[in-house]
């Protein structure tokens, strides 16, 4: 009996322990919600390509729908294509910082941003059909000059083979290749057992982009990279297309959200990846081959102006063909001072979602043109001082009407640590007026310990199994005591 007591406490403690470990102290990072897409009536897919003065729009490519965003006005059309699997969030430092003398759209691809789910797996040659159903259902006229960051290089490629009479020119920013998963994994030392993880987690990325095994995981575009670069490789552009390849900063060999390979490895593979881009140079023979100043892979978001410079050149170039004339930014009355978009307010308001804090900090804003595009931000200042990440920047989904009136911008973080953060925005319309500046702030407050039912009813229960255990062993002892006294 006395066993039985022993084991039915310990059985007790460790229920309570292990129902208080399900609850701790509340910990994260500060990050920026996804806005939700604004609700539009899809363009129909029988309309020819005319002309649109839409900035942005949910567009039917064949019974889902892309999300795109256009700013400027004047041919030829600048298309940004990002990698993958970035949405078109990557570019607004570039779209928002170009000539509005000109064209310039993104857009998010099916199964990313705010654009519409597709069948998996996918590859380039179906990511490159809604591309063109885009352009067409959207009224966004041609020639366009397409810009790919990484994947999206790939995938641009592709698209002047496929259309190659709507194409005025390429810019392949430090483009993917479509042997660069095999060559690169050649440059990485001999398998071994013995391999570092860094090592390891190489292998594995590249036999991916190889041959499509592994990384699900990290594959949300769900794309069939063996049968995407077969696409890419039996394609050919154009032979005298204007082409800009710019290629990350020789003295720049990090790789983003990978592991830090051994100086010599990480060496050798550097010079394949500087030779695969010198192959891409190639492609063409009207080509240049600029390097970035200081940025890694990431130019769109590091060395933008190096990007707007680059295209702006090609749109010159493409005009001079053309004979075209260069049209104003945007009809007298868009231009006008009246048309620049207007912050009214900060709203603030906090709520706590799955016991951590959330503050908001809602822009209320109005443009009489109801053309606002980007939302542009800064971290002004941070305490305590460290390496915040922050994704400031964001498109405006507001429709027409609701920004005629009173459009609103949503901001928010969810606190983790304590902290104090400043941050400085501004509204950018179609026509690239700008908005006077509004600074607000972020106040998280230290972390609370969050008691979940979960937990209050764990602590219960154990509390009530040891009572339960104490009543026994007691009566236990009692039983001992009687039947000793009686012998």
């Amino acid at each position: 009996m006395k066993q039985f007591s022993l084991r039915l406490m310990m059985c007790a403690t460790i229920l309570a322990l292990m129902m208080t470990a399900c609850s701790s102290a509340v910990e994260g990072t500060a990050t920026f919600p996804t806005p939700q897409p604004p609700t539009q009536t899809p363009i129909p897919t029988s309309a020819g390509p005319t002309p649109t003065t839409m900035p942005n729009g949910l567009v039917d490519v064949g019974g889902r729908r892309l999300m795109f965003h256009c700013t400027g006005r004047g041919s030829p059309t600048v298309i940004l294509e990002a990698g993958g699997p970035d949405d078109s969030s990557v570019w607004i430092k570039v779209q928002s910082g170009g000539d509005p003398s000109y064209r310039v759209c993104s857009y998010d691809r099916a199964n990313l941003g705010m654009s519409d789910e597709a069948p998996k797996p996918r590859t380039f040659l179906d990511m490159t059909r809604d591309l063109h159903a885009l352009l067409v259902n959207a009224h966004i006229e041609g020639p366009y000059i397409l810009v790919g960051h990484s994947m999206g290089g790939m995938l641009v490629r592709l698209y002047a083979a496929q259309y190659p009479g709507e194409v005025a020119g390429l810019v392949l920013v430090d483009s993917a290749h479509p042997e660069m998963g095999t060559r690169l994994l050649a440059g990485l030392p001999s398998e071994s057992i013995f391999e570092s993880k860094a090592v390891r987690t190489w292998r594995q990325y590249l036999t991916w982009l190889s041959n499509s095994n592994g990384r699900e995981q990290r594959n949300p575009e769900g794309v069939d990279l063996q049968v995407s670069n077969e696409q890419v490789k039996a394609s050919q552009p154009p032979s005298d297309l204007p082409l800009v390849v710019i290629s990350r900063s020789p003295s720049n060999s990090d790789w983003p959200s990978m592991p830090t390979l051994p100086t010599e490895t990480n060496a050798a593979l550097f010079q394949i990846w500087q030779d695969l881009q010198n192959e891409l140079a190639g492609l063409s023979s009207n080509s240049t081959h600029i390097d970035a100043t200081h940025a890694g892979h990431m130019i769109p978001t590091e060395e933008p102006e190096l990007l707007i410079e680059a295209i702006r050149k090609l749109v010159n170039d493409a005009r001079s063909r053309m004979g075209a004339t260069i049209l104003p930014a945007l009809p007298a009355d868009q231009t006008d001072p009246a048309h620049t978009p207007r912050i009214l307010r900060v709203v603030e308001w906090q709520e706590r979602q799955n016991g951590h804090l959330v503050i908001h900090n809602d822009i209320q804003f109005t443009d009489d043109a109801g053309d606002a595009v980007f939302v542009r931000g800064t971290l002004i200042s941070a305490d305590p001082p460290g390496d915040w990440s922050f994704s400031p920047d964001g498109f405006v989904t507001a429709s027409a009407d609701d920004q005629k009136n009173e459009g609103v911008i949503p901001n928010s973080i969810s606190c983790g640590p304590q902290a104090t953060f400043v941050f400085q925005k501004w509204i950018v319309d179609q026509a690239g007026n700008v908005s006077e500046p509004v600074t607000y702030t972020y106040s998280c407050l230290a972390p609370q310990r969050s008691f979940s039912p979960l937990l209050i009813i764990g602590l219960v229960t154990g509390l009530g199994l040891l009572a339960v255990a104490a009543w026994l062993l007691l009566r236990y002892r009692r039983a001992r005591r009687a039947a000793t006294s009686l012998a």
